[in-house]
């Protein structure tokens, strides 16, 4: 279901931006099509448009559920569904990354961690929105992003993760403009991005040109 890749074949550590790795056809092709097709309903997704964000960040606004570890956190109680919700072809996807030896010492190699905890973050994002640059909380080690863009998805329509580094100013809600330069993912097509929780890993999400969603499912790994 899913292609490991080996040693050598990716650096997370090759620049000084957010530690990360783009990967292409790390799911199979036959079951990314599959579930491109059957990415989880709109009926299952709650708004999430939060007032505020720490430190005066401007709010992530987006559809959103979630599946599995909450690190004790109420907060996700509203968002929380279980993976009998979803259609069979995610259950199998879900239950692969949990089971997944092969994918767990990948993870664990690739972030340097001996241990993790999941929490799968389904979006969908629509047109004219983006995510400030921030840091992810404490309780994060990393993530790893699988974009399910629609077919018809170009560049041009943005809603790409992007990496941040040298921020110009001390304060902790910076705008893109604030820093020295960036560096942005690809998410069309079978793709994916992992990256990892850093003090300074800055990241966030390009504005969506379309009337068309983002959509994404982001395995969260957890402390």
């Amino acid at each position: 279901m899913i292609n490991i890749p080996a040693e050598g074949q990716y650096n997370m550590y090759n620049t000084d931006f957010c530690p990360h790795a783009n990967f292409v056809e790390f799911i199979w092709p036959n079951m990314y099509d599959r579930l491109l097709k059957d990415f989880p309903s709109d009926d299952l997704f709650k708004d999430e448009y939060p007032e505020e964000r720490k430190h005066g960040q401007r709010p992530h606004c987006r559809r959103f559920f979630c599946i599995g570890e909450t690190q004790g956190s109420k907060y996700f109680e509203q968002y929380m569904k279980g993976i009998k919700d979803l259609p069979s072809s995610w259950q199998m996807f879900v239950n692969n990354i949990l089971t997944n030896k092969d994918y767990k010492k990948f993870i664990c190699k690739a972030l340097k961690v001996k241990d993790f905890k999941i929490r799968f973050d389904f979006h969908r994002t629509e047109g004219g929105l983006d995510v400030s640059p921030h840091v992810d909380s404490l309780g994060k080690i990393g993530s790893h992003l699988f974009y399910f863009m629609p077919k018809d998805w170009t560049d041009e329509m943005g809603g790409k993760t992007v990496f941040y580094r040298g921020r110009k100013v001390k304060r902790m809600n910076p705008e893109p403009e604030e820093f020295e330069d960036s560096v942005t993912t690809s998410v069309i097509g079978n793709r994916s991005c992992l990256f990892k929780n850093v003090n300074e890993g800055w990241h966030g999400i390009t504005k969506i040109n379309s009337n068309m969603h983002r959509q994404i499912c982001n395995v969260v790994l957890l402390k």
